[in-house]
């Protein structure tokens, strides 16, 4: 009974790894939509990301209009408004389609099914659908539309793999479809460019004549696709240009403005600068491919030959350079004339690999060498499932490298690469033999990019293991712990690697009954050879209520050994807790909010792992919440997220400040910081992170020293001594409250309402006070209001207060408001409800 219980509880984590797919079979299914068109189309928008809904997030140096969604849905009036046109077909509103992941590729769908019966294609031509996607890109230039449709049958005939998408090889496709001048390795008749031979020449008319001083290069990142870039900039009303734009998934090159003509990309360098804007978003690395790094090397190569610009960061710089204080002060002893601040964009962004790209550029002429390798220790230690790990001190090429290497006894298994590209990673596909000697070997005919052999091999060997016990070494929550927040991320470590076929029906979550849990996101990981579990429950655990985790004694570790005993971990909810007041940032929008990296007291973090952004993974309330990964490079470490609004939380030493934080068990150390005096600032620790799932994390305002209003500006994780290195923490609706006015009833989960109601008021007819009640299905700003029969209002109960789901009572006095004897109304009101009630006042 025990294991088929908890088999069913692993089927959902199952459907869970396989939602995406799921999404787009549902599409592909109601609209009659090629699977792999609705796949591919994802690919060629976002590279299967969801974009969140976000105006202030994802702001282009060209300025081309926002995307929504993994389908890179459209509202604007260059590219059209296909978010409110599929708004129309599906009757979801333009909020659902942008924001859900699922509603946004079942909007997509709707609108090629709308353009294939506008032009009556036969559907079961896969050809056929290429008008089709050309109307679906909403671009308005006939000769930029192959571009759009190109990729997507690209990409079907050759196939993709990713975390989201999996596109299988069609080699049925028929790319001769398509005009010979999107295509790379064109025949140069197709080639109109005099100033560089690779490049197609395609004009935009935003460019100043003449009158430009060769002085830097810049690498630029487009915020959008590729086709839909190249419209853009040829939009006169644009007024934004690049002079080449290079394709991600081939390095395809198009020239927009002649090199001897102003491109106007980065404001008062306009004069000074050639530009090179490259596909894709700052915030994903897969937009920067192998193939785009050597096109893009190669051209700025040529300008480098051309115009005698040196091979060094001061003259090759990124659009973001304005941020390097060092550049900075070189600029003003070099070039007083320019202003080195006058940009304020951030690409290429953190994953732009620059000591690679530049080797690239300058042909550097250095070997590479192995810098490290594990496993790295003799005798029986490495357990049967370890990978292989070379690193190298310069990037290498995949292929030469993956053939150099061979291990001995032969074992099958797969390549992977780690550290941009600089450390091969081989994970046998099954196990190695226990109690076996290996001989691991590396040549020296595995190559860099500049093709540049390897100076020397390296041999190495390890035994594996043949014996280990298995015992459980620590789980969250521990034993009997209490105070657990409902939506715990539980966690189980092993002292050895797991036998992951074993994992399945033998872990589960069990109520106070006994009765199972479905959890979901059951996530298996390995670190130090220790393996571990973690999972989350489906819905919310109840308050104030018991639970278990259950390990079942069959469970068994990598050589075969069983746990032996089962184990039942029991642990206790937190009481609910029901927060009302101002309501400062619902994190729906990233607005203000800036990189760890922007700040200067972020330090001895690892600047391409660290990063804010807005999620839908986890969220409190609403659709989204802040994100915040750090990785700690050493010890001290510091990532501070900063908001350059700085809110005011005021200076009523009564109230509280705080947010909703999804903890990540690593031990680190919370901080809020504020300013007093506009710029006077104040650290307040707000907890250790010593927890998982949703807690209210908040700070007395009187804790906060200075005088005047106090403003909120950054959220800080600090490393401690004892903290990981690594993690992931989300915050959600900062509350500025008062928590004596808070009148909340006390409640269980089950009593949490399903809809909004506004109660009669008790006592009524009333002298000098009366119980305003109301109920509410989710957390939401809540408008409470008193008004006479003549409907001028009279009285404010709450005034855009922010309100968890639950149920409230509120006061309310006569002798507060001075109203006489007659006949009221109050009025409750939020985003989605509106009721009044009436109430009669004697006297």
């Amino acid at each position: 009974m025990y294991k088929v219980l908890l088999l069913s509880i692993s089927m959902v984590f199952i459907l869970s790894a396989q939602q995406f797919e799921a999404y787009f079979d549902e599409a592909s299914q109601r609209y009659q939509i090629p699977v792999n068109i609705l796949k591919a189309v994802a690919f060629s928008e976002t590279r299967g990301v969801h974009i969140i809904n976000d105006e202030e997030s994802h702001q282009s140096c060209i300025g081309i209009p926002h995307v929504y969604g993994i389908m890179g849905l459209r509202n604007d009036h260059w590219f059209g408004k296909s978010v409110d046109k599929a708004s129309e077909i599906t009757g979801f509103t333009p909020d659902q389609i942008t924001s859900d992941e699922r509603l946004n590729i079942l909007a997509a769908a709707a609108l090629l099914d709308f353009y294939a019966a506008e032009r009556r294609i036969n559907r079961n031509n896969i050809h056929n659908w290429k008008e089709v996607i050309e109307s679906y890109s909403g671009i308005k230039q006939d000769a930029v539309k192959p571009l759009y449709s190109y990729e997507i049958f690209r990409v079907m005939k050759e196939g993709y793999i990713s975390e989201n998408l999996s596109i299988p090889v069609n080699q049925e496709i028929d790319l001769g479809i398509f005009p010979e001048y999107v295509k790379p390795g064109i025949d140069p008749v197709y080639i109109e460019s005099e100033d560089y031979g690779p490049a197609v020449w395609d004009p935009s008319p935003n460019y100043t004549n003449g009158n430009i001083s060769h002085q830097f290069s810049v690498v630029h990142t487009t915020q959008g696709g590729f086709a839909g870039s190249v419209s853009w900039l040829k939009n006169p009303a644009a007024n934004a240009s690049t002079h080449y734009i290079i394709r991600s998934s081939d390095g395809y090159i198009v020239q927009l403005v002649r090199e001897q003509n102003r491109a106007w990309h980065v404001v008062c360098w306009n004069g000074y600068s050639l530009g090179v804007e490259h596909e894709g978003f700052v915030d994903n690395p897969a937009w920067y491919t192998d193939e785009m790094y050597i096109a893009s090397a190669n051209l700025f190569n040529h300008f480098s030959v051309r115009y005698n610009i040196p091979f060094n960061f001061n003259r090759i710089i990124g659009h973001n350079q304005w941020q390097n204080n060092a550049w900075r002060i070189w600029m003003q002893s070099n070039y007083p004339g320019i202003d080195p601040t006058c940009n304020t964009h951030t690409d290429p962004g953190i994953y732009w690999d620059w000591p690679f790209y530049m080797q690239l550029v300058s042909k550097d002429t250095t070997s590479p060498v192995i810098t490290g390798y594990s496993p790295s220790v003799t005798g029986d230690s490495i357990w049967a499932n370890q990978s292989i790990k070379i690193t190298f001190s310069q990037r290498m090429k995949k292929s030469a490298a993956q053939s150099a290497f061979s291990i001995t006894p032969q074992v099958s298994g797969v390549f992977s690469w780690e550290n941009s590209g600089r450390t091969l990673v081989f994970k046998p596909t099954g196990l190695y033999q226990l109690g076996q000697l290996y001989q691991v070997s590396f040549d020296t005919s595995a190559v860099n990019y500049n093709n540049r052999k390897l100076l020397s091999g390296i041999e190495f060997s390890f035994v594996t293991r043949s014996t280990a016990p298995l015992n459980v070494l620590n789980t969250y929550p521990a034993v009997n712990q209490q105070g657990i927040s409902n939506t715990v991320k539980l966690k189980v470590e092993f002292d050895t690697p797991l036998l992951t076929s074993s994992i399945t029906g033998n872990i589960g979550l069990f109520n106070f009954s006994g009765e199972p849990v479905q959890i979901k996101n059951v996530v298996y990981s390995e670190v130090d050879g220790r393996g571990t579990v973690t999972f989350s429950p489906q819905s919310s655990l109840k308050f104030s209520s018991d639970y278990s985790i259950q390990v079942s004694s069959e469970i068994k570790n990598i050589l075969g050994t069983s746990l032996g005993t089962s184990q039942n971990v029991q642990f206790r909810t937190a009481d609910s807790i029901y927060v009302a007041g101002t309501l400062i940032d619902n994190f729906e929008l990233i607005k203000n909010w800036k990189d760890p990296n922007f700040s200067g007291s972020t330090i001895g973090t690892d600047p391409n792992a660290t990063t804010f952004t807005i999620s839908n993974e986890e969220k409190y309330a609403g659709s989204a919440s802040g994100k915040i990964n750090y990785v700690f490079t050493g010890a001290g470490g510091v990532c501070r997220t900063f908001n350059a609004d700085k809110p005011s939380i005021g200076s009523n030493s009564a109230e509280t400040f705080g947010l909703w934080i999804y903890g990540d068990l690593s031990y680190n150390y919370l901080e809020y910081w504020f300013y007093y005096n506009a710029s006077s600032n104040v650290i307040v620790k707000a907890d250790t992170l010593n927890w998982t799932g949703w807690k209210w994390v908040e700070v007395p305002v009187s804790s906060i020293t200075g005088s005047g209003d106090k403003l909120f500006h950054s959220i800080v994780i600090k490393q401690s001594p004892t903290g990981a290195t690594s993690g992931a923490v989300y915050v959600d609706n900062a509350i500025r409250r008062n928590p004596a006015l808070t009148d909340a009833e006390e409640h269980s989960l089950s009593s949490v309402p399903a809809e909004y109601i506004l109660h009669q008021n008790f006592p009524n007819p009333f002298n000098p006070e009366t119980i305003i009640r109301f109920s509410l299905s989710e957390n939401t700003v809540v408008e409470l209001s008193v008004y006479d029969i003549l409907g001028k209002k009279v009285a404010t109960l709450a005034d855009n207060v922010y309100y968890d789901k639950g149920n409230y009572s509120l006061r309310f006095s006569i002798s507060d408001h001075g109203l006489s004897s007659g006949i009221y109304f109050y009025r409750l009101k939020t985003d989605r409800f509106t009721a009044y009630k009436k109430m009669t006042i004697i006297k």
